[in-house]
């Protein structure tokens, strides 16, 4: 077996293993999310202390934890997504 099918097969098997859902990878998920929306929630509470009315809308309020999300998907689901890769890119 060559040496780049044996890369790939061996990517195929981690990437495999990376999207099975077990009980440690799910709790870790739920801790992740509650730390993010309770940062979050901190970040609005000081705005609105800060003087910012703006955020009281719920619009504004869905757009802060929508970013944040968006921002924080690679950390949150990083239990679940397959490694980047195993050999370092050619230059």
């Amino acid at each position: 077996m060559g040496k780049k099918r044996r890369q790939k097969k061996l990517e195929r098997k981690l990437a495999e293993e990376a999207r099975k859902l077990t009980w440690p990878k799910v709790l870790k998920l739920m801790v992740k999310t509650f730390l993010l929306v309770l940062a979050l929630s901190l970040l609005l509470s000081v705005g609105l202390a800060a003087g910012l009315a703006w955020l009281r809308t719920l619009p504004a309020q869905l757009a802060v934890y929508g970013i944040g999300y968006l921002l924080a998907y690679r950390w949150l689901m990083s239990d679940f997504l397959p490694p980047r890769s195993l050999t370092k890119p050619k230059k």
